[in-house]
Formats: structure tokens, sequence, C-alpha cells
């Protein structure tokens, strides 16, 4: 992972804006598990801020479950569910033999990703809005069909995380992996960017006001219209795909 990026230019406090950064590395990176952090003197030092901060934001990590900080064994990147995800593992095997079907996939998404929304509009801290925010926002600019499916994954990850509800984002994080065929570039379509991008501003927006109905009628809303839309996208390939092949001379 590559610490130069971290800005630390904010209206919050540099512990969190820190913590912030850290964990949109952490999230944005999926091979990033189980590795170790630099030490904190090395933190400091590359990023120019004092040990405090970095203790205080690595503290706040550690709380998340997005870091396990053991004496002599340096800080481990955990997965973005921490240790539940460790004593949970048996969902995501129960999910994985059940939710084959894109169908069901998304009607499980229909039925968890809006409450969750409405809890953490409820209970969003200012560094959590602020994280969303960025999120969104780098999502909004012209990106590769990947980058922008790794921006999309790691808001809905931390629209659950930010429930502050373990069990809930564990589940999420089993959720994402069975959605991930969805992402694929093949259902990507510059509209279907557009109109969820649209979307995900009204979801932060209804958080940002607090406004707990609000985020669950955008997050109900955006799942529905994902799903037509790759449900359609699928129809047509399968269609085409049926198609006999045009046997006539070229003219």
């Amino acid at each position: 992972m590559d610490w130069s990026h971290v800005n630390r230019a904010t209206v919050l406090s540099l512990p969190d804006r820190l913590s912030i950064e850290i964990e949109k590395l952490i999230m944005s990176d999926s091979s990033a598990a189980g590795s170790k952090l630099p030490p904190e003197r090395e933190l400091a030092e590359t990023l120019g801020v004092s040990r405090v901060s970095i203790r205080q934001a690595l503290h706040e990590l550690q709380v998340r479950g997005l870091i396990d900080r053991r004496p002599g064994r340096g800080t481990v990147v955990l997965t973005a569910t921490g240790a539940a995800r460790e004593r949970g593992a048996s969902i995501a095997a129960a999910l994985a033999s059940e939710a084959r079907d894109i169908t069901d996939v998304m009607e499980l998404r229909a039925i968890i990703e809006p409450p969750i929304a409405a809890l953490t509009a409820a209970r969003a801290t200012p560094r959590d809005i602020a994280q969303l925010t960025d999120l969104v926002h780098r999502m909004s600019m012209e990106l590769p069909d990947a980058d922008y499916a790794d921006l999309d994954r790691a808001f809905h990850q931390a629209l659950a995380q930010y429930a502050h509800n373990s069990l809930l984002s564990m589940l999420n994080e089993q959720i994402a992996i069975l959605v991930a065929p969805s992402r694929d570039p093949h259902l990507q379509t510059t509209e279907r960017r557009r109109v969820s991008i649209d979307e995900h501003h009204r979801i932060l927006a209804a958080i940002a006001a607090h406004d707990s109905d609000a985020a669950e009628a955008a997050a109900a809303a955006h799942v529905e219209s994902i799903t037509a839309e790759v449900l359609r996208i699928t129809a047509q390939s399968s269609h085409n795909s049926a198609e006999p092949p045009n046997r006539e001379a070229p003219s």
C-alpha cells in the first residue's frame, strides 16, 4: 500500500482523518488482509504527524475491526469486518451454497441493504460521512470499469460498516462476494453507471441529513434499479448468444 497519498487537510480531527485515509487504503486493496502496517514511528515520519495522532488513528481502526494490534507482532490488516467475520465464516458457506442465482442475490440485497442504510443514517458519525462523501466523489470521476467496481463495492461495504453493527457488516461482506459477478465489465454500461452514481448521491444525502426514512427509500430504489438493469443486460446477452450466426457470404 502506498502511504504517500494520505491527505491530512480536513475539518475533522487529525486522528479521524488519518484513520479515514488508512481505512480507504485498506478497503480499496483486496490483497491487504494479512499484511502488516508500517510501525508507528515510520508512519509518523512518512506522514509528517506525531506518533500520538498515528496511535489514536490506529486505535480507531482497531475498534472498527479493520486491524489487529498485538505486542511483538505489529499491526496486521484484517478484513473489513475483522474478528466478527472470522467467527461467522459458516455464514459465508451457507450463503454460497444457497444463493447462487443473481436474482436470489439481488432479492437478498433488497431485504438487507435498505434497513442497513436507515441504521447508518441514524448512527453515522462525521468521520463516517466524510468517508462516504469521498467514496462517492471518487466514483463520480472518469474511471476504468474495474476501478469503479472496486469503489462501488467499498461504498456499500462502508454503508454496512457505519451502521456500527458487526454482524450486519459481516453479512453484507458475504453478500458482496456473491454480488461481485454483477459488477463484471460486460454488465457495465455508461447509463448504468450514471444512474448508480446519482442514486449513491441520494443515499449519501439522506445519511448526511440523518434521515433514516429517506436513506432506506433511496437504498431500496437503488437496489431495484440495479436489479432491473442487470437482469435486462443479462437477458439481452443470452438472447444475442442464442441467435444463429449469420452464414451469408459478405457482400
